[in-house]
């Protein structure tokens, strides 16, 4: 490994890195509209309001949505305004949208899965 001499008797060692794996998912920056499957409906699409949420709604002031949610301890949510879905992802990556991995706070349901549209 390289030294560097800073002239104070004292030497620094410079260590090189490896940039190690790829996080898993989607570049939040780059995504368009998503597709979201919860495994028993047709999967549905969620159109992009900013790098941080999307959102379908179903008329009436009904929605489901994903979000990052600095609340929840900064985490990638889905829930709808209604209640009936709340699953989370134990992902703290504001940056990358977990495409797998999702579970329901309240009760069980089906996998969730994420791709880009």
């Amino acid at each position: 490994m390289p030294r560097l001499s800073l002239g104070l008797g004292v030497q620094s060692v410079r260590k090189i890195k490896s940039g190690g794996a790829a996080p898993s998912g989607i570049v939040a920056a780059t995504a368009g509209n998503l597709i979201i499957s919860f495994g028993y409906f047709d999967p549905d699409i969620y159109t992009k309001l900013s790098n941080t949420q999307w959102r379908i709604s179903f008329g009436e002031g009904e929605f489901q949505q994903l979000t990052w949610n600095i609340d929840i301890l900064g985490t990638w949510v889905l829930d709808a305004n209604n209640g009936e879905i709340r699953a989370t992802n134990p992902s703290v990556n504001p940056l990358i949208i977990p495409t797998t991995g999702w579970t329901y706070t309240i009760g069980a349901g089906p996998a969730v899965t994420i791709t880009a549209a």
